[in-house]
């Protein structure tokens, strides 16, 4: 019986992680489309070659 036990505990412990992965991941993924939002118009080259062209 200890042994069913053991397996129950471990797959309780996996299935946990994985949603708390999931979890982790949506809230990335909304952070992300925030900050995609308030970027609008701005392109990381034009940046770049502002700062090298200011040397």
């Amino acid at each position: 019986m200890s042994v069913i036990g053991a397996i129950e505990k471990r797959l309780e412990i996996l299935v946990g992680a994985r949603l708390r992965d999931r979890t982790r991941l949506e809230d990335a993924i909304v952070t992300r489309d925030r900050l995609r939002k308030k970027s609008k118009g701005w392109t990381g080259a034009e940046e770049i070659r502002k700062w090298r062209n200011s040397r």
